[in-house]
């Protein structure tokens, strides 16, 4: 679809040297997506299960069948089967969680502490060393007892380590709205617990989903800090999720504030707040408006490339409007190429050949996408408006193309789309 020599001109600028572009492609990222862990699994040991039967005083051989069905018909009792208690070991009481092992040796006396933890009864469980997590009936759990925490994490309360740690997980995520956090809370001494609500925007459905999600930090001895992460996706829940989360209320002391009203009464709050735009267009990082009868054109859109035109449609239509954007391992590439337009012109001269007429490159100021390059040129009779703008560690290529032959009115159109796009455009960090 495209003109052959604007097509270069994308490839050159945000794949070439002089931007100095990595090739990744974005991806969303949300409060459930945990950073990269060790991969080694550790087992339990027959010494520890030895020693683990000694301190809580019981075996398999001299535990009276009575007692063993009570403590499965009783999950509440303090000291019982709850998490970070000996007696989970071996538990079968529940319907809907699993049980998994999981060790750390980052202790304070150097010995390995393994637990028994509960998850989600799912097909596809994901354990290594420290942590597990599963999903079931639109509740994700991720239980880890070496989490990520601050380096001097000693010399601070459970709830403020809690704090820093949800604190950090947000601004880790991304594309994230109507996000509200809830007070830290005290658990007795030795637990915190903090809820957060959210919507993320579901590029693919181009819907937003209502999001529950507490976090749960608990000091577990020998200087271990075990991380709960319950979160419940309200479009994937089912009648019985309410169980499920029964039995996690049960087993990890937390009191769990969702409910099945959850998902509307979040979503009305978010389409009565200012931060909701039904006329926007969402593209996951970056929402904008385009004026009446602009639509995305699906059949030329790609997985990294956006395409708005007149009525959806790019090629028949008197225009289009483009988005991409990739990441840049050199934060000050727009800064050189608006240090010397001059250089930056020839380059680009250079690059693209004589099939282009009436280059023009220019400062555009600082947009919402960043510091912003402009140019404009003549291309087998289509009228080309180009941008590369940055952001951080993210660059953005924005560029209309006016097709030739389709008349004023069709330059006026597009050049009222881009003046709108820029006006109501905003970046989802």
């Amino acid at each position: 679809m495209k003109n052959k020599t604007i097509a270069v001109l994308v490839t050159v600028s945000m794949l070439a040297g002089l931007t100095a572009c990595g090739s990744r492609e974005p991806s969303a990222s949300d409060l459930t997506v945990n950073r990269t862990r060790r991969t080694d699994i550790e087992t339990v040991s027959e010494t520890e299960e030895k020693a683990e039967e000694k301190e809580t005083g019981e075996t398999e051989e001299t535990e009276k069948p009575e007692e063993k069905e009570a403590e499965k018909a009783d999950t509440k009792t303090a000291g019982g089967v709850v998490f970070g208690s000996g007696e989970a070991k071996g538990y079968e009481g529940f319907e809907y969680l699993m049980e998994e092992l999981i060790s750390t040796s980052n202790t304070q006396s150097g010995n390995k502490m393994t637990l028994s933890v509960f998850v989600p009864d799912d097909d596809y469980p994901v354990v290594s060393g420290s942590y597990a997590t599963s999903e079931r009936m639109g509740v994700y759990v991720n239980v880890d007892i070496n989490p990520y925490l601050r380096s001097d994490y000693k010399d601070y309360t459970v709830s403020e380590n809690l704090e820093d740690y949800v604190k950090e997980e947000l601004e880790y995520s991304s594309y994230l709205y109507g996000v509200e956090v809830g007070e830290i809370k005290d658990i007795g001494n030795d637990a915190a617990v903090c809820e957060i609500t959210f919507m993320q925007f579901n590029s693919y459905e181009n819907s937003y989903s209502p999001y529950y999600q507490v976090y749960c930090l608990k000091e577990l001895g020998d200087d271990v800090m075990g991380l709960v992460d319950i979160c419940i996706m309200a479009d994937n829940t089912t009648g019985k999720t309410k169980d499920l989360l029964e039995e996690l209320n049960s087993f990890y002391q937390i009191e769990i504030g969702w409910d099945e009203s959850f998902a509307d009464e979040k979503r009305m709050e978010f389409e009565d707040s200012d931060e909701f735009n039904a006329d926007a267009f969402n593209i996951g990082y970056m929402t904008f408006e385009l004026p009446e009868g602009w639509e995305k054109d699906e059949d030329e859109s790609s997985y990294s490339e956006a395409i708005y035109a007149p009525g959806g449609d790019a090629i028949r239509g008197y225009g289009y409007i483009s988005i991409e954007q990739d990441y840049v391992y050199d934060e000050g590439a727009i800064d050189e190429m608006l240090a010397d337009l001059e250089y930056t012109q020839r380059y680009f001269e250079e690059e693209l050949g004589e099939d282009v007429s009436d280059l023009v490159v220019e400062d555009a100021g600082e947009t919402f996408m960043g510091k912003t390059l402009k140019m404009e040129m003549q291309s087998e009779g289509d009228t080309a408006i180009f941008y590369i703008a940055q952001s951080g560690d993210s660059q953005y290529a924005v560029y209309a193309v006016i097709w030739a032959g389709e008349g004023e009115a069709a330059e006026v159109n597009v050049r009222a789309a881009l003046d709108m796009f820029f006006e109501t455009g905003k970046l989802n960090n």
